[in-house]
């Protein structure tokens, strides 16, 4: 272990040698999620981390409800050691928009993880989900820390921040936005969870696009359909699916469902309510969204019982979204209705259709208004053959091989500008 200068922050040791060939350590935290928030997706990451080196010691750290909730799902999988741990947590109930606060958290946080990680072997540090605080704290001073990459995995936030922004002019030059608007430190990176999002993010904020990875979501096949859906008799159901917020689509849903009330239609809402859409009014769903989160098992088999699922969500915010409840559907071979963006047409010319683009809402309220089960019946085999391939191909021992190359990749050039980013780290250090 290197000596280290009074005051500052351990540092974990650089892997040495050829590391694909050593079993070294793999550290993953959770600093946003609790309970079962990102529950598939951080099962499906370890999948992919194990798979990728069966050797390496992983360790997984989080909430406690959030460990509690994870490590039986992972039970089959061998090296893995779960300990509950600091979670970003801003001071008084402030926002984590708050640039005081939430960088007061995240500093909190990296102090946790450079104790975890100092005087390690370690391979990769990997962030499951990361605000604007946790960025400029944590992703900025990493090469203070250690060597070995960091990968910071771009949930929704993006896109949240993309579809909202403060007027305060501190709160907004401190925001996510902001933050990507200057490069990263050589072993950072940014990975996105969606075709398309790269290239996305490559036209908006161009001086990260270089530190950008994909990995597709991975999807679990322990909760893939049985079987294929059969053809569509009686009522076709049409469900949104996830939080039944408006930043999700569903006040635009709840539209739908009224412009588009036909006797062969019905309209599903599958997930969890939100206090800011309560008061909408809901008649013309056959199913409204649960008052408390649904289980797991009864969320997939909710999702099992629709024909086609509607997500709503505004092109541009997907552009920047890796979404779950995207994932969910493929996992229930359920084609999709949705508006057109670059993730869902990098999807379609990667894999082929999966289901209908909308250019805009007029748009949507036409083709569900106008919908012909007919139509519907000659496409569907095929939609569901493309799905079919789309599961395949983002099973997490499928992903775990170009995963392993962009860790590779970014190992070999983490000593690339290194003593440069740590002048800037050291001045972006007093400014925090």
């Amino acid at each position: 272990m290197t000596r280290q200068s009074k005051g500052s922050l351990p540092r974990a040791e650089a892997p040495v040698g050829r590391t694909a060939l050593q079993p070294l350590e793999i550290a993953v935290f959770d600093l946003l999620s609790v309970d079962h928030v990102h529950l598939p997706f951080n099962e499906g990451y370890l999948r992919i981390l194990r798979a990728a080196y069966p050797d390496d010691h992983i360790s997984f750290r989080a909430s406690r409800g959030h460990v509690e909730r994870l490590a039986p799902r992972v039970a089959d999988l061998a090296g893995i050691a779960f300990e509950p741990s600091q979670s970003f947590a801003t001071p008084l109930g402030l926002s984590h928009h708050n640039p005081l606060a939430g960088r007061w958290a995240a500093r909190r946080c990296l102090s946790v993880i450079a104790r975890h990680t100092a005087g390690r072997r370690i391979r990769l540090t990997a962030l499951s989900g990361f605000n604007a605080s946790v960025l400029a704290v944590i992703g900025r001073r990493w090469p203070t820390v250690s060597s070995a990459p960091l990968h910071m995995i771009l949930h929704s936030h993006l896109g949240e921040a993309m579809g909202w922004r403060s007027r305060n002019p501190f709160i907004r030059a401190a925001d996510l936005v902001s933050q990507l608007q200057r490069p990263l430190p050589p072993a950072v990176r940014i990975v996105a969870l969606e075709l398309g999002m790269k290239e996305a993010i490559a036209d908006t904020l161009p001086a990260v696009a270089p530190m950008v990875l994909t990995l597709e979501h991975p999807i679990l096949s322990s909760e893939w359909a049985a079987h294929a859906p059969l053809a569509q008799t009686g009522k076709l159901k049409i469900g949104f699916v996830g939080h039944a917020r408006q930043g999700k689509g569903y006040d635009l849903f709840l539209e739908l469902a009224d412009r588009c009330s036909r006797a062969d239609l019905e309209f599903h809402a599958i997930g969890h309510s939100s206090p800011e859409t309560d008061h909408l009014d809901a008649r013309r769903l056959a199913r409204i969204p649960s008052r408390m989160p649904l289980h797991r098992g009864e969320y997939v088999a909710a999702l099992e019982g629709v024909d086609l699922v509607c997500l709503p969500l505004p092109g541009r915010l997907y552009d920047f979204t890796g979404s779950g409840t995207v994932s969910d559907a493929i996992a229930a071979l359920k084609p999709l209705i949705v508006f057109r963006n670059r993730t869902m047409e990098a999807m379609f010319a990667r894999y082929g259709a999966i289901g209908w683009l909308a250019e805009d809402n007029d748009d949507l309220f036409r083709l569900v208004g106008t919908l012909d089960r007919a139509e519907l019946a000659r496409r569907h085999s095929s939609w569901i053959h493309n799905l079919q391939a789309i599961r395949e191909a983002r099973r997490p021992e499928r992903l775990a091989a170009s995963y392993v190359a962009s860790i590779d990749v970014t190992s070999e050039r983490r000593h690339n500008g290194l003593q440069a980013c740590l002048s800037r780290t050291s001045i972006d250090y007093l400014l925090l």
